[in-house]
Order: C-alpha cells, then sequence, then structure tokens
C-alpha cells in the first residue's frame, strides 16, 4: 500500500508543473488581428501645382440692348442659352495658398431670340475666350478660389432685317471675375464648379447686308461645371 501511494505522490508531482505551465499559457490574451488593407485613392495630402487640361459645360445669361440704327429702333438683347468649351492652366502651390493662370474657350447656342414683329433676331456667341489669374485656399484634396482677367467674345446676329437670315459679327474686349471651388477625385482627376461675371464693351456691327446694329453687351453671368485631368 505505502508503495502504491509514494508512486501516486511522485506521479502527482510530476503532473502539477505541466499544469501550472498550461494554465499560464491559457491566460495570456491572443494577439490583436492585422488591420485591414487601406485602399486610397490618392495621398493624404493634395499637390495641387502643376499643369491641367479639361473642358466644361455651362448656362450663361446676358442682359445687353441692341440698336437698328438702320431702323431707329432700340431692342431688348437679353436671355440664357447654353455654353460648353475646353480650359488650360497651370497652378503652383505655395503650403496652403494655390497660385495659377487659365485660359478658355467657348461658344454657345441660341442666347437671345427676340421675336418682336419688326425684329425678329437671334444672338449668340460664335466664340469667348478669357485669360485669367487664379488665387487660392487648398484644404487638402478642395481648393477655394478667386479668379480676374481680360476676356473676347465674337457676338452674331442672326435676323435682324425683316426675318431674313444675315449673320452679322463684332468682336467685343473687356474684363472678367469670379470664383469657385474645384476638388480632386483622384491624383489627376478633377472637377470644378464656377461663376463668371464677364464685362465687355459696346461694338458697331456693320455686316455686308442692308444693316447698321449697335450691340450694348451690358454683362453676362455664367456658371459652369468643368472636368480636369491634371498632368
Amino acid at each position: 500500500m505505502k508503495k502504491h501511494l509514494l508512486l501516486a505522490s511522485f506521479a502527482l508531482s510530476a503532473f502539477l508543473p505541466v499544469a501550472s505551465a498550461l494554465a499560464a499559457d491559457m491566460d495570456q490574451p491572443l494577439p490583436p488581428p492585422p488591420p485591414p488593407p487601406v485602399t486610397e485613392l490618392r495621398a493624404a495630402t493634395y499637390d495641387w501645382s502643376g499643369a491641367y487640361v479639361g473642358g466644361w459645360v455651362g448656362n450663361a445669361c446676358i442682359d445687353g440692348t441692341l440698336r437698328d440704327n438702320t431702323a431707329g429702333v432700340n431692342y431688348l438683347n437679353a436671355g440664357c442659352g447654353f455654353k460648353g468649351g475646353v480650359l488650360a492652366g497651370y497652378n503652383h502651390q505655395i503650403e496652403d495658398i494655390v497660385f495659377g493662370v487659365e485660359g478658355d474657350w467657348g461658344m454657345s447656342n441660341k442666347i437671345v431670340h427676340n421675336i418682336d414683329p419688326t425684329a425678329d433676331f437671334s444672338y449668340q456667341l460664335n466664340s469667348i475666350a478669357t485669360l485669367r489669374g487664379r488665387v487660392g485656399y487648398a484644404f487638402d484634396d478642395t481648393l477655394l478660389f478667386a479668379t480676374a482677367g481680360g476676356a473676347w467674345a465674337q457676338g452674331d446676329v442672326n435676323g435682324i432685317v425683316s426675318g431674313t437670315p444675315n449673320h452679322i459679327k463684332g468682336n467685343h474686349f473687356g474684363w472678367t471675375i469670379g470664383g469657385g471651388v474645384e476638388h480632386a477625385v483622384t491624383d489627376h482627376l478633377r472637377v470644378k464648379l464656377d461663376y463668371l461675371y464677364t464685362h465687355l464693351n459696346d461694338v458697331h456691327y456693320d455686316g455686308t447686308c442692308a444693316c447698321d446694329v449697335n450691340v450694348n453687351w451690358g454683362g453676362e453671368h455664367e456658371v459652369r461645371l468643368g472636368a480636369i485631368w491634371a498632368f
């Protein structure tokens, strides 16, 4: 009997250290799982410096007047229409301030269609271009900016003489000012929404037809949505 008790004591003394080690291992916390992979469309801090190109569409309204000098009559030359075109520019960023220059060109559909019985005419822009400076503040991938510069447009009056189609054209020069917001979707793709007010000089249109017209530009208000590819 004593022999069996002695063997049991030896077995128990051998088991206790193993059990203690197992219990210690079970008390250790499991290692944390690895973090999920991070996928980003762009770097955490966006760099606005560099050249870019793009296109834009928008809505434009003018509030001018037109005088038919042959008939001695003044008409309202006001209305709204669609415009579209292309743009290009370059930015340079210093900390959060972005300086740049941007040029654009576009054209419109019929902005004005005056259906007065004595002068059923339409007015559109065959071309309009601006060259502007820009300055803005960058909130990482979003830029708030102001812009101003020079502008040129070629207007086209059609049908001023007794409704007969006749395109007479004139070139206007002046200035433009505005502002907007631009956002980087990826490192290269950006979108922007801006507003421009353009004021151009009054011009005497004198075509090959029997017509003599003065166009008072008044002012043009324009809202545009653009897509940009940055290099």
